[in-house]
């Protein structure tokens, strides 16, 4: 081994340190080392209690805001605790939080029926105070438990190794289950049974549609046959459409307004034809309340506004209905598919297109 750099040590008066230096130092360091670690630990976890404290302090003050009793807050702060919801304050910002707490209870806790009873009341009771009961048309809803009596729903469900759907309404909605009534059709309240996974889908007017899983609590054939549905936390958001949508072949009249037309139309909501101005036809291939899409051998741009009178049957016609074209694709040579969304339509035309609608859905399920 090459020893030359020896002597330059020596020069400069610089000797090698012996070995229990060497392992004197390593001590040092790595007792430095872990000295700073657990400073930083110790750190942290008083700035953590005194964070957790100040946040439990908010709530107690939130809870005063509120104007919770004490009976409600003891029930608050237990559902906290048992979710292990880390900042404690959340419950009052956000309904999801909220709602979790609430369906671990259901879920975990052992009650008898009249403690079920009361502690369903108590939570009913915070929910007002904490005004997470308030889902307004229009507003995004959050929770399973926002969903409003008569909201009409959809339900999937697997029997005899097929899929099958129902469509029918919510009777009512508690805070530990959501009540539907089962149609009155053959075999159908044969189809259900306690603990059995269903998924449910429905669409709430001006804001959009909405899914969920979930599993039957309970089903009560008498007086009438009633599903106990399970709340669920995991609400999707699925599309902005209000209306069912039907994929149908109808017969469709409609007229290109002119900037003429519109301007009258703005004006007088209505515009008069000529007798002989016979209307352009098409197809239609998918509608609901909200709108249609049709074939047609006429290019349309966007924005461009129709009269519209679609025939539901030979005998039955909805006539007057005025839409604007939001998109207009290309199919084969001069064939075109329209899609209008309704502008100015009449309510009592709206209803008709949606019972319409629902009717033949019913009608492609019970088949």
């Amino acid at each position: 081994m090459d020893e030359s750099w020896r002597p330059i040590l020596r020069l400069f008066k610089i000797f090698p340190a012996s070995e229990e230096k060497i392992i004197i130092f390593f001590v040092i360091t790595f007792s430095i080392i872990i000295a700073l670690i657990s400073f930083q630990i110790i750190t942290y976890l008083i700035r953590r209690r005194r964070t957790n404290i100040e946040q439990w302090d908010w709530f107690y003050r939130m809870c005063e805001a509120k104007d919770l009793s004490v009976e409600e807050m003891k029930i608050l702060r237990s559902m906290i605790r048992k979710t292990k919801v880390r900042n404690p304050t959340k419950i009052f910002k956000f309904v999801k939080v909220f709602e979790k707490c609430v369906n671990n209870e259901f879920r975990k806790a052992r009650f008898t029926d009249d403690e079920r009873e009361e502690f369903t009341e108590d939570i009913s009771e915070i929910r007002r105070k904490l005004l997470f009961d308030r889902f307004p048309s229009g507003k995004i809803l959050e929770s399973t438990r926002g969903i409003n009596p008569a909201q009409r729903v959809r339900i999937g469900f697997e029997f005899d190794g097929k899929r099958h759907y129902i469509h029918t309404w919510v009777l009512d909605t508690k805070e530990d289950a959501i009540l539907v009534y089962i149609p009155e059709v053959k075999g159908e309240q044969e189809a259900f049974s306690a603990g059995q996974p269903v998924d449910v889908y429905f669409w709430r007017e001006t804001d959009a549609g909405y899914m969920f899983s979930t599993t039957i609590q309970d089903v009560e054939n008498e007086p009438i046959g009633v599903l106990y549905l399970n709340h669920s936390g995991e609400l999707q958001r699925t599309q902005r459409r209000h209306f069912y949508r039907l994929d149908i072949s109808l017969p469709v009249n409609f007229r290109v307004l002119t900037d003429e037309q519109k301007k009258i139309l703005r004006e007088e909501r209505s515009v008069p034809f000529p007798k002989e101005e016979k209307p352009k036809t098409g197809e239609v291939k998918s509608l609901s309340g909200g709108g249609s899409a049709f074939i047609s051998d006429t290019v349309m741009n966007k924005g461009e506004i129709l009269w519209i009178e679609i025939e539901l049957s030979e005998s039955w016609k909805i006539s007057n209905i005025y839409g604007k074209v939001i998109r207009c694709k290309k199919i084969f040579e001069a064939e075109y598919k329209v899609f209008a969304e309704f502008l100015l339509i009449e309510d009592s035309q709206r209803e008709e297109i949606i019972r319409y609608v629902s009717a033949k859905q019913r009608e492609k399920v019970n088949i």
